[in-house]
């Protein structure tokens, strides 16, 4: 199993609209990239899903985790209308990036104004498992808001560790 991402680090966007992204955010991108190690760029590739119109937020994906989505895309039922759904999601309203050998990443002036990622913005890039959330901190994606309201309607007594236990009960 692939080491997940973790944490959240926010930074700013420069003039020339890049950003850095964060040291061990970016070794991960670096290490879960086959070609990184013998291309001699020095530079780790991604995917940026930036969704529909409604999405806050862009998706960064690993290589490995882009390829393991489209591996199980292609079990799917081909014509289904879920597979032509996750197809658009995952491949027409994504984009092939690289951190550059500074650890930069420029996203296209399109998405950066769709997202209002200007000039001097502080951006945050938050853990989702084998990828990263990034959006404005004034406005997190609404699936971030739910899971807030949902830790904060179990109370401060709660154990968040029993989900995992009762999810660990349900395989076997």
């Amino acid at each position: 199993m692939a080491r997940k991402f973790r944490g959240t680090e926010t930074v700013k966007v420069d003039s020339k609209g890049r950003m850095s992204v964060p040291a061990r955010m970016r070794k991960h991108f670096e290490q879960c990239d086959p070609a990184f190690a013998t291309s001699n760029t020095g530079r780790a590739q991604l995917v940026a899903v930036h969704g529909p119109d409604w999405w806050n937020w862009l998706e960064l994906y690993t290589i490995d985790a882009i390829e393991e989505i489209d591996q199980q895309i292609d079990k799917m039922q081909r014509g289904s209308v879920e597979r032509r759904w996750l197809e658009q999601l995952m491949n027409a309203q994504s984009v092939d990036l690289e951190i550059d050998r500074e650890g930069r990443l420029m996203l296209p002036q399109k998405l950066r104004e769709k997202l209002g990622f200007d000039n001097g913005a502080e951006i945050t890039f938050a853990a989702s498992g084998d990828y990263l959330k990034m959006y404005l901190p004034d406005s997190p994606p609404k699936d971030i808001i739910e899971v807030e309201e949902f830790a904060a309607s179990k109370g401060p007594g709660f154990d968040p560790r029993s989900l995992a236990a009762q999810s660990a009960g349900d395989e076997g």
